[in-house]
């Protein structure tokens, strides 16, 4: 069950960097609670992640896949 849910950090950004430095798109939304949800996602890869961004800058509700392996998830908020 562990290769489903690896609980750790996520670099958010340098993930978000690298699917959008090869073709990736990004989606965002506006959740109920002001926060924003963005998904990241690449054209050419199974590869994605998505997460929360609150007003603060806070990230939370990180999930992550690569070839077709799901990850998740991110310790400590921002």
């Amino acid at each position: 069950m562990a290769k489903y849910k690896n609980q750790g950090t996520v670099n958010v950004d340098a993930v978000t960097n690298s699917i959008l430095s090869n073709g990736g798109g990004i989606n965002k939304g506006n959740n109920e609670d002001g926060s924003t949800h963005i998904s990241v996602y690449s054209r050419t890869e199974n590869r994605h992640i998505s997460y929360d961004k609150d007003k603060d800058g806070n990230i939370s509700g990180v999930h992550s896949s690569n070839n077709g392996y799901p990850y998740m998830d991110y310790k400590g908020g921002k």
